[in-house]
């Protein structure tokens, strides 16, 4: 293995669970929009370059696009019923999101943190294609974690 070029992650060994095993069935495509630092403007009168310090931080949006639709899927509807009924997602064991970038690692919320449902169950069909559908939500209170 040459030690001066990048991992390459292969999509084969990526997927999407809740918990542990619970695989979301139908992923073929997830994304991280990853965390923005804002900036605060702290210039005084007088000052002809603007002067800025580091505010709050925003923790970004996942995204899971081109799903397969099942509308059978648990994991596909808790998605929907988390958006309806106002449930975050928290790190947990048992029933936190789980984003593979292989066999054993992941990405997930950190600990004080939860990822809110913004848009679930939106469905996109072709008269000669598979159903499709997506989901999004709303990093809060924490990072993104690679465990």
């Amino acid at each position: 293995m040459c030690a001066d070029r990048a991992a390459t992650l292969s999509g084969v060994f990526m997927k999407v669970t809740l918990g542990a095993t619970t695989k979301v069935l139908g992923v073929s495509k997830y994304s991280m929009s990853g965390c923005t630092r804002k900036t605060v403007d702290v210039s005084e009168f007088g000052v002809d370059v603007d002067i800025f310090e580091f505010g709050s931080s925003d923790g970004g949006t996942i995204t899971l696009s081109d799903m397969s639709y099942d509308k059978t899927d648990a994991a596909q509807l808790t998605f929907v019923s988390n958006l309806k009924n106002s449930v975050k997602f928290v790190n947990s064991t048992t029933s936190g999101i789980r984003f593979w970038v292989d066999s054993s690692s992941y990405f997930t919320i950190g600990t004080s943190g939860t990822i809110l449902m913004t848009s679930a169950g939106k469905i996109d069909a072709e008269r000669s294609g598979v159903a499709k559908t997506s989901a999004e939500g709303k990093v809060s209170g924490d990072y993104m974690i690679l465990v």
